[in-house]
């Protein structure tokens, strides 16, 4: 992703809890979800069981942080085939 792709979607994210459109309750009550399915999980784990769950943490998310950055780029690219296509009619 180049430098101005990357500040635009670090902007797209930075704004997300920020826009109006976002259901601000529902986002709350599965972020509530999710915080009280891992305090259960880290209670019931031993340390190292526990190191092995966050790396796989880890590497999921770092998964999908590439996938949600591909998934910005072909939106930006559709984006801008679209608006050429315009230009041309």
């Amino acid at each position: 992703m180049d430098t101005y792709l990357h500040c635009l979607y670090q902007y797209a994210l930075d704004d997300l809890l920020l826009d109006a459109r976002l259901n601000l309750i529902d986002y709350s009550r599965r972020s509530a979800r999710q915080d009280l399915a891992w305090n259960a999980l880290t209670e019931s784990l031993t340390s190292e069981q526990m190191n092995l769950v966050e790396d796989y943490i880890l590497a999921c998310n770092r998964v999908r942080s590439l996938e949600d950055e591909l998934l910005f780029e072909k939106a930006v690219a559709l984006g801008k085939w679209m608006v050429r296509q315009e230009s041309v009619r």
